[in-house]
């Protein structure tokens, strides 16, 4: 099963109070993550109220979302393909899972009316990935690394190298660095690294 989603203002026609709760959250993350991150929380509340809409049209709130409809709209995600496969990825279905999961934490921690009575998805219901997480270098190999990069003609490469690795910066978070980063605190030099996955900022020695 493969269709476009219906924009905001279709699914408004049918369940216009949840639709008011759930862009209401999108303006609200909007001042406290990554335009990034909200596309994809626009995307997979789009994909839940589109499902609201279609399987429980009389729904008149979030707060009347149940873990009953949250079972049947992850089966009718799961059948639904993709972009690029005939069927979403277990990674994509976590994902958006994941997502919304978030979205009914926040709106119950900020207290909105609307919240439902309890958090309608648990971490179990996220699909256990099929490929191993990353892993950090151990020691020789941040060693062996290190060293051929010092090794390489562009000094571009060597010092990419060097700083992720002695600072434990994500690839994202060096790259979104800004030129004024590296600041003194006492008599050592810091890089400040902007809000990134960690939702604060910090400075890495």
């Amino acid at each position: 099963m493969s269709r476009r989603l219906a924009d905001w203002d279709d699914l408004a026609a049918v369940i216009p109070g949840v639709v008011a709760t759930m862009r209401r959250y999108l303006d609200q993350i909007s001042a406290i993550l990554r335009p990034g991150s909200v596309r994809n929380a626009d995307q997979a509340l789009r994909g839940l109220a589109a499902f609201l809409a279609e399987q429980t049209p009389d729904i008149t709130g979030v707060a009347d979302i149940n873990r009953r409809h949250l079972e049947n709209f992850r089966l009718w995600l799961a059948a639904r393909s993709d972009h690029r496969t005939a069927r979403i990825t277990p990674a994509t279905l976590a994902h958006r899972l994941g997502t919304l999961r978030m979205f009914f934490i926040r709106i119950t921690e900020w207290e909105w009316p609307d919240a439902p009575p309890r958090v309608p998805i648990i971490p179990a219901d996220l699909p256990r990935q099929h490929h191993p997480l990353p892993k950090a270098l151990d020691d020789a190999a941040a060693a062996r690394l290190l060293r051929a990069a010092q090794a390489q003609p562009r000094m571009l490469t060597r010092v990419v190298v060097e700083v992720l690795l002695r600072t434990g910066l994500r690839v994202g978070e060096f790259t979104t660095l800004q030129a004024d980063a590296v600041v003194l605190i006492g008599a050592a030099h810091w890089l400040h690294v902007p809000v990134g996955k960690l939702h604060e900022d910090r400075h890495a020695s």
